[in-house]
Protein backbone atom coordinates (compact mmCIF):
# COMPACT_ATOMS: atom_id res chain seq x y z
CA UNK A 1 0.00 0.00 0.00
CA UNK A 2 0.62 2.91 -0.75
CA UNK A 3 1.40 5.96 1.82
CA UNK A 4 0.83 9.52 0.15
CA UNK A 5 1.78 13.03 1.57
CA UNK A 6 0.57 16.65 1.10
CA UNK A 7 2.34 20.08 1.73
CA UNK A 8 1.42 23.37 0.74
CA UNK A 9 3.36 26.26 -1.45
CA UNK A 10 3.30 29.40 -2.43
CA UNK A 11 4.80 30.09 -5.82
CA UNK A 12 5.22 33.46 -7.09
CA UNK A 13 5.46 35.07 -10.70
CA UNK A 14 5.52 39.18 -12.15
CA UNK A 15 3.78 37.65 -15.10
CA UNK A 16 1.03 35.38 -14.05
CA UNK A 17 -0.86 32.75 -11.88
CA UNK A 18 -0.04 30.13 -14.61
CA UNK A 19 3.63 30.68 -14.04
CA UNK A 20 3.51 31.14 -10.56
CA UNK A 21 2.00 27.37 -10.75
CA UNK A 22 4.87 26.13 -12.89
CA UNK A 23 7.37 27.82 -10.55
CA UNK A 24 6.09 26.29 -7.21
CA UNK A 25 6.07 23.01 -9.19
CA UNK A 26 9.49 23.25 -10.43
CA UNK A 27 10.78 24.33 -7.00
CA UNK A 28 9.20 21.44 -4.96
CA UNK A 29 10.50 19.37 -7.94
CA UNK A 30 14.36 20.05 -6.69
CA UNK A 31 14.19 18.26 -3.36
CA UNK A 32 11.42 15.71 -3.46
CA UNK A 33 9.90 12.65 -5.98
CA UNK A 34 6.99 10.92 -6.98
CA UNK A 35 4.86 13.93 -6.91
CA UNK A 36 1.18 12.81 -8.10
CA UNK A 37 -1.25 15.23 -7.82
CA UNK A 38 -1.04 19.16 -7.70
CA UNK A 39 -4.34 20.84 -6.25
CA UNK A 40 -4.92 24.89 -6.89
CA UNK A 41 -6.02 26.05 -3.44
CA UNK A 42 -6.06 29.91 -4.12
CA UNK A 43 -5.28 33.23 -6.00
CA UNK A 44 -3.61 36.22 -4.98
CA UNK A 45 -2.39 39.37 -6.61
CA UNK A 46 0.19 42.03 -5.22
CA UNK A 47 -0.40 45.23 -5.66
CA UNK A 48 2.58 48.62 -5.59
CA UNK A 49 1.23 51.99 -6.62
CA UNK A 50 -2.14 50.24 -7.93
CA UNK A 51 0.16 47.70 -10.43
CA UNK A 52 0.24 44.49 -10.18
CA UNK A 53 3.65 44.00 -8.78
CA UNK A 54 3.79 39.99 -8.36
CA UNK A 55 0.74 36.96 -9.09
CA UNK A 56 0.56 33.89 -6.00
CA UNK A 57 -1.08 30.63 -6.34
CA UNK A 58 -1.08 28.62 -3.13
CA UNK A 59 -0.81 24.97 -3.88
CA UNK A 60 -1.17 21.76 -1.98
CA UNK A 61 0.84 18.79 -3.53
CA UNK A 62 0.70 15.31 -3.06
CA UNK A 63 3.29 12.92 -3.49
CA UNK A 64 4.14 9.22 -2.42
CA UNK A 65 6.72 8.60 0.78
CA UNK A 66 9.65 6.72 -0.21
CA UNK A 67 10.47 3.65 1.57
CA UNK A 68 13.45 1.38 2.09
Amino acid sequence: MNVIKAIELVGSSPNSFEDAVKHAIEEAKKTLRHIRRVEVMDFEVLLENDEIKMYQARIKLFFMVERD
